[in-house]
């Protein structure tokens, strides 16, 4: 083919857009999976907070229980303290009195079960405290990354819009028949279609190639295939 030298100086010229293309549309789709990871972090911590005050508020209601159960018993004790000023008989009054111990021992357990209730409410608050200060200033580190990730974002577009434009206008100047096989090679070998002859190894797939291969690349009379990895080679010299 005439001018075939110019037309494998084109596809090195056109890989080198592609490269830095599928380079950046990688990083560009990688930015929404970064944003996602970090938003599930937020809402883990989030989450660990809920379930957090969700534990004040069952401490909250055994408390609340609790203290209905002692002022129960309270009330038992005054109605049988106004039972001893009624009893006739010694044993009877004996028996009240005994009730009347048995409930204030119980009221000593309900009390000291209350102290620990508040020790734990005590504790959880501070916790709580502490988490919320920390969501807070994690809320705004990520909001800063965000916003940092999306202006990344709009920067890798608008260079991407340059660098297919400028594809654009190269990909006309190449030959038809030889820019599809530059194509489909590119979609089936993740972006490197044309690699360099290097040391008389491929250098898509580092595999070193016959003397006659070598040869034929440098002669630049044919598109000269890599038998192992299937890309367009070329000779540097």
């Amino acid at each position: 083919m005439e001018n075939l030298k110019e037309q494998i100086g084109l596809l090195v010229e056109l890989q080198g857009l592609d490269t830095q293309i599928f380079r950046m549309e990688d990083e560009l789709a990688a930015i929404p999976e970064t944003i996602k990871a970090r938003e599930g972090e937020f809402k883990e911590k989030s989450a660990s907070l809920k379930k957090a005050e969700d534990e004040l508020k069952a401490l909250l209601m055994k408390r609340k229980d609790k203290e209905g159960e002692l002022e129960g018993k309270e009330g038992t004790i005054k109605k049988y303290q106004q039972q001893l000023n009624q009893v006739k008989t010694n044993k009877e009054y004996s028996a009240l009195q005994e009730e009347i111990n048995r409930v204030r021992a119980d009221n000593s357990i309900i009390e000291e079960a209350i102290i620990n209730i508040f020790d734990q409410i005590d504790a959880q608050n501070k916790d709580i405290a502490k988490e919320k200060e920390v969501l807070k200033a994690e809320e705004g580190k990520f909001g800063e990354e965000k916003k940092k990730l999306n202006a990344d974002a709009d920067k890798i577009r608008a260079e991407l819009d340059a660098l297919k434009k400028q594809r654009a206008e190269l990909a006309v100047k190449v030959d038809k028949k030889i820019l599809q096989k530059y194509e489909k090679i590119v979609r089936n070998k993740d972006g490197l279609a044309v690699v360099p002859i290097k040391n008389d190894a491929c250098q898509g797939c580092f595999r070193t190639l016959p003397p006659q291969v070598i040869n034929e690349a440098r002669m630049n009379d044919e598109l000269v295939m890599c038998d192992s990895c299937a890309r367009i080679l070329y000779s540097e010299e």
